[in-house]
């Protein structure tokens, strides 16, 4: 029997049978990004407590294989999935799906999460207390992990609120001496033992002593007072920034995180949108240092949708924005694992196209209406740029007004969402993400081969938005889209290029034009398999997992043990 067969047995025999998936078709789905990343593993493992998980991490850490926790596998860089197949051991994926949990502490002023609880379904919960997580919406629509936005230092569209952070977790560690270790950071005593420590745990059997364990970071303070720096010539959030990384919170799947606590948010008791519209970005950028200067109160959100981008969405990913409309971002995760096994299904017919299923989506998205209040719809076709701000109802005045005074009395490039059309704006906003994937799936193409995504971080001080491609490169673009975090300076730029276009070379090009404007890169996705990490950032993961046994490779380094 071979070594990989005796793993697989094992961890068999340990989580049953029906835990543990070695066949193609079966790993498929876990293997591959729903945007990129795609690599092989001898198996996927989808423990369904807290202690399966570790003892999944014992079996795996005694036959000295590679571990790769899987969340919900957004894919944004491919960090969750394994990168190719040059690694120099054997690799296992560990799906945390299963692992649901959160538990609400203090009146809900504060939550436990463990790896499978989504954003949507912390959000669900926070809602009878009238209290919001840190992020809400954006990945969340996809499934996005309330602990994968922690080990990614994830943003966000929420501005207050800044990176996900957290110095309260409780995780596993593999030391220098190859040996797995359990660390209890999460202020709360819970025991000396994993068998004891996770059954405190899940049965909530713990006392909170407010006066000692409510000490620690929990959030990004002082994220709005930087933001309000409308000259400084760094940017607000960056992946990898030293101020944002502590244990968990931007580990990059170095550490196996069971649970980690964070605060929760006094929800708004009434929210409106407005709608802004422009030709010139230069004019835009003027109208966010404007508000950000003279506002009183930050708006909860401002979100920049391009008018391709716009279209686009509407256009292929059409059926994802009318299901979250109608069945919620909470079904998201159940509809994408239900799509995924009638690929498979289809995949096996003799004659039929592989992408035959995508096809059929998008005869749907071709012969359907758009479902787009015609406000947004005139809008969208008079304008390049378009803003979406989300205030407090009480800020609605002031807002107003200074959008008044800005465009000088002309009134015509904004207005004020009814609900509907702030629905529409939010869901176009959150869907773009999935426009050029939707498309590339319906004509069979590869996005690990032809899609190249920046996630840029801005200067404060930038006077400029959009990624101004040099002619020769613009050339080799089929499609482009354009979104982002427009007061927080995070720009998402995808770009679908032409056949036989080099594309390492055209994302290096890109990148160095974007180190010459002093952007830093990535701001919220992670380093994931598409960027490198700093040397800062790497030296702080050899140090979090010295053996480099968690997701190695991460951020282009070494996949060797030892990081050899």
């Amino acid at each position: 029997m071979t070594i990989q067969h005796q793993l697989i047995n094992e961890l068999s025999r340990t989580l049953g049978s029906d835990k543990v998936l070695y066949r193609a078709n079966d790993k498929a789905h876990y293997l591959k990004g729903f945007r990129v990343g795609k690599g092989d593993a001898i198996g996927v493992v989808l423990p369904d407590t807290l202690l399966a998980l570790w003892r999944t991490l014992e079996i795996c850490v005694k036959h000295d294989v590679i571990v790769i926790l899987q969340a919900s596998n957004t894919g944004l860089t491919g960090g969750s999935t394994p990168d190719a197949n040059d690694y120099d051991r054997d690799v296992i994926v560990i799906s945390t799906r299963r692992l649901k949990g959160l538990q609400l502490l203090d009146s809900a002023q504060q939550v436990l999460a463990f790896p499978g609880t989504t954003l949507t379904e912390l959000e669900n919960a926070l809602k009878p207390y009238k209290r919001e997580p840190h992020s809400v919406i954006g990945s969340s629509c996809i499934g996005a992990s309330v602990i994968g936005g922690i080990c990614n230092n994830s943003g966000g569209s929420l501005i207050r609120r800044g990176p996900a952070y957290t110095e309260k977790s409780l995780f596993a560690q593999i030391d220098e001496y190859g040996s797995l270790q359990l660390v209890n950071h999460l202020g709360i005593a819970l025991g000396e033992t994993p068998e004891q420590v996770f059954q405190n745990l899940e049965q909530q059997n713990y006392v909170i002593n407010q006066a000692e364990d409510w000490d620690g970071q929990i959030w990004a303070e002082q994220y709005a007072e930087n933001l309000r720096d409308t000259t400084s010539p760094t940017p607000t959030r960056y992946n990898g920034n030293p101020a944002y990384l502590h244990e968990s919170s931007g580990c990059s799947g170095k550490l196996a995180v069971f649970a980690v606590r964070l605060p929760t948010f006094e929800a708004g008791s009434n929210s409106t949108s407005y709608f802004i519209s422009s030709n010139d970005e230069v004019e835009l950028i003027q109208l966010r240092k404007y508000l950000l200067e003279n506002l009183t109160v930050l708006p909860n959100q401002a979100e920049y949708i391009h008018h391709q981008a716009f279209e686009l969405t509407q256009r292929y990913a059409k059926h994802m924005y009318k299901i979250i409309d109608i069945f919620g971002a909470e079904k998201i995760p159940t509809l994408f694992a239900l799509k995924a096994k009638l690929d498979r299904f289809f995949k096996s017919v003799p004659l039929l196209p592989n992408n035959i299923f995508d096809r059929c989506i998008q005869l749907f998205n071709s012969l359907t209406p758009t479902w787009i209040e015609p406000r947004l719809q005139k809008f969208q076709k008079k304008y390049q740029h378009h803003l979406v701000i989300k205030i407090e109802q009480v800020q609605q005045d002031e807002l107003q007004q200074l959008l008044t005074d800005f465009f000088k009395g002309d009134i015509e490039q904004f207005f004020q969402c009814t609900p509907k059309e702030e629905k529409n704006a939010f869901l176009i906003r959150f869907a773009i993400g999935g426009g050029l994937i939707y498309y590339c799936e319906s004509e069979g193409i590869d996005p690990n081969e032809r899609l190249v995504s920046f996630d840029v971080a801005l200067r404060r001080n930038d006077q400029q938005w959009l990624i101004d491609l040099p002619e020769h490169l613009q050339q080799q673009v089929m499609m482009e889209s354009c979104c982002g975090h427009f007061f927080c300076f995070v720009c998402h730029q995808d770009y679908l290029l032409n056949e036989d276009v080099d594309a390492h070379q055209f994302k290096n090009e890109v990148l160095a034009y974007l180190e010459q404007r002093g952007a830093t890169y990535p701001a919220e996705h992670n380093v994931g398999h598409i960027y490198h990490a700093s040397t800062e950032y790497q030296e702080h993961l050899k140090i979090l997992d010295p053996t480099n046994s968690f997701n190695p490779g991460i951020g282009k380094t070494s996949k060797c043990k030892h990081w050899h």
